[in-house]
C-alpha cells in the first residue's frame, strides 16, 4: 500500500516540482530539467487540469484527485495519489515533460499497474519485471547521477520496485499482504465499538461475534449467506449482467443515423426488417456489469451536464473485440426488436484506436483516441461491454499545437484512463446503487 501510493509517488512528485533537498551552490535548480512542474505557475495550471478532469472519471475510480496544487498536503488519499501518478499524471505529462523524463516515468507506471492488479496474467509478469528494474537503473543514471548530494534521491522504495514482480509470484498479488484490508477491517470494527467505559473489551466482543458468523456462514452458506436484491424495475439479463432505471415511459422512433445503424445490426444477425421502417426503441439508463460498475447512457447523462449538474461521466466503455479493446461512447440501451425477437441492445460511438506511435513511447500506458461522433455510430449487444472507462482530454504538446493542422489531427481527443486493478472494490466498496444521481423513477 505505502510503497506504489505514498512513498513512490511522493519521491516522483519530489522531483517533478524540483522540491527534493538540493543545495543552490553545488546543485542548482536550473540543472534539474526534469522539474517541469517547478515554476508555481505551471504548478498552478497543472492543478487546475487535474480537478477539471474529476468529472470525466466514473463513481466507480471511488475518490477522484482533488487539486493537488491546493490539497496534497491536506489529507490527499492513498487512492488519490494511487489514479493521481498511475492514470491522470501519464496525459498531462504528455505536453509538458520531455520525451526522455516521460518514457522513464511511462516504465514505473506499466509496471506498478501490473503489480496492481488482483490476477497479474503470468505471461506478464516478467515484462513488467523488465520495465520497474529498466526504471531504477535509470533512475540512479538520470537523477542520482552517482553524485553525494543527490544520494538521498535513492530512497529505500525505489530498491523495493525491483522485488514487486518477483514477491508476486512468491506470495501472491500485492492486494493479499497490503495494508489496506487490515486498515479497512479496523476501521469496520471501531465503527462498531458501543461502550464507552470499555472499549476494548467491546471490540474483543465484537471481534468474536464476527469470527463466529463467519464460521457459521462458511459451515452453511446456502442459508445463511446474504442473497443479492435487485433494485426495484431491475432486469436481470444473465452472466452478471443487470439492467436498472430509469426507463422511457413510451417507445421512442430513431434518428435516421441510429436507425441505420440498428438495421445493419440486424440485417448482420439474419434478422429481415421491412423496407421502410422506423425503429421504435424504449431507452433504460445504467446497465451494471459483471464487475460490480454502472455503466450509464448519454440520455441521462447529458441531461443532467446540460442542467448544469456536476455529472462524474460513466458512458465510456470499453467494448470487446480487440486486444485494446474498442472505446466507445454510450448513447442508449434498446429493449424491444422485430420478427418476435427481445433484444437489450446498445448504440456506441466509437474512439479512434489509439495512436500506435503514442503507444510505443509510453510503453502502453498512454492510450490516445480521437472522438469520432455520429459518424461512427454502431449497435452491440450490451454483454460485449467489458467495462467503464474514463476518457480525458488529451493536451497537445507545443509542436502539436503549433502545427497547421492542429484542429485536423488533435482535436477531440482523449486519453484512457481504467480503473486499476486493485481499488475499492477488492475491501468491499463497490458502488451503491441506491445512492444513484439518477433518479429511479419512470420517464
Amino acid at each position: 500500500m505505502h510503497l506504489l501510493t505514498l512513498n513512490v509517488t511522493e519521491l516522483v512528485l519530489g522531483l517533478l516540482r524540483g522540491k527534493l533537498s538540493r543545495s543552490d551552490l553545488t546543485d542548482p535548480l536550473e540543472d534539474w530539467d526534469w522539474a517541469c512542474l517547478s515554476d508555481d505557475a505551471t504548478w498552478q495550471a497543472h492543478g487546475k487540469l487535474v480537478a477539471g478532469a474529476s468529472l470525466y472519471l466514473p463513481g466507480s475510480f471511488d475518490r477522484p484527485p482533488r487539486n493537488p496544487a491546493e490539497k496534497i498536503s491536506s489529507g490527499y488519499k492513498a487512492w488519490e495519489y494511487m489514479y493521481y501518478v498511475y492514470g491522470l499524471l501519464v496525459g498531462l505529462l504528455w505536453a509538458i515533460q520531455k520525451p526522455l523524463y516521460y518514457g522513464h516515468f511511462c516504465k514505473l507506471v506499466a509496471g506498478a499497474r501490473m503489480a496492481l492488479l488482483v490476477e497479474t496474467p503470468v505471461a506478464r509478469r516478467q515484462p513488467a519485471h523488465t520495465l520497474l528494474v529498466e526504471y531504477v537503473e535509470e533512475f540512479e543514471e538520470m537523477y542520482y547521477s552517482r553524485r553525494v548530494d543527490r544520494l538521498h534521491f535513492c530512497r529505500q522504495a525505489l530498491h523495493g520496485l525491483v522485488h514487486l514482480m518477483p514477491e508476486n509470484v512468491r506470495v501472491g498479488p500485492a492486494w493479499l499482504h497490503s495494508q489496506w484490508p487490515l486498515e479497512n477491517a479496523i476501521g469496520n470494527l471501531t465503527a462498531e465499538i458501543g461502550s464507552h467505559s470499555k472499549p476494548y473489551e467491546n471490540l474483543s466482543l465484537r471481534g468474536l461475534r464476527r469470527a463466529q458468523i463467519s464460521a457459521l456462514i462458511a459451515m452453511f452458506p446456502d442459508t445463511l449467506e446474504d442473497r443479492p436484491v435487485l433494485p426495484r424495475g431491475a432486469i436481470d439479463l444473465g452472466d452478471q449482467y443487470v439492467l436498472l432505471h430509469p426507463t422511457m415511459r413510451n417507445p421512442q422512433r430513431l434518428g435516421n443515423i441510429d436507425s441505420t445503424a440498428l438495421i445493419a445490426f440486424l440485417d448482420a444477425q439474419g434478422i429481415r426488417s421491412p423496407p421502410h421502417w422506423i425503429p421504435r426503441i424504449i431507452k433504460r439508463g445504467r446497465l451494471r456489469l459483471p464487475g460490480g460498475q454502472v455503466a450509464r447512457t448519454a440520455w441521462k447523462e447529458c441531461a443532467g451536464e446540460r442542467r448544469g449538474r456536476p455529472v462524474h461521466r460513466s458512458r465510456m466503455v470499453k467494448v470487446r473485440g480487440s486486444s485494446l479493446g474498442s472505446r466507445s461512447r454510450l448513447r442508449m440501451r434498446e429493449d424491444g426488436g422485430t420478427d418476435d425477437v427481445d433484444m437489450t441492445l446498445a448504440m456506441v460511438s466509437k474512439f479512434t484506436a489509439p495512436d500506435a506511435a503514442i503507444v510505443r513511447e509510453s510503453y502502453g500506458t498512454l492510450l490516445a483516441c480521437r472522438y469520432q461522433g455520429e459518424a461512427s455510430r454502431e449497435v452491440i449487444d450490451v454483454k460485449e461491454i467489458a467495462s467503464v472507462i474514463a476518457m480525458v482530454p488529451l493536451p497537445p504538446r507545443r509542436e502539436e499545437a503549433e502545427d497547421p493542422r492542429a484542429a485536423e489531427l488533435y482535436s477531440n481527443r482523449f486519453f484512457v484512463m481504467e480503473r486499476l486493478g486493485f481499488d475499492s472494490s477488492c475491501i468491499g466498496r463497490e458502488e451503491n446503487l441506491a445512492h444513484e444521481e439518477d433518479s429511479d423513477e419512470d420517464e
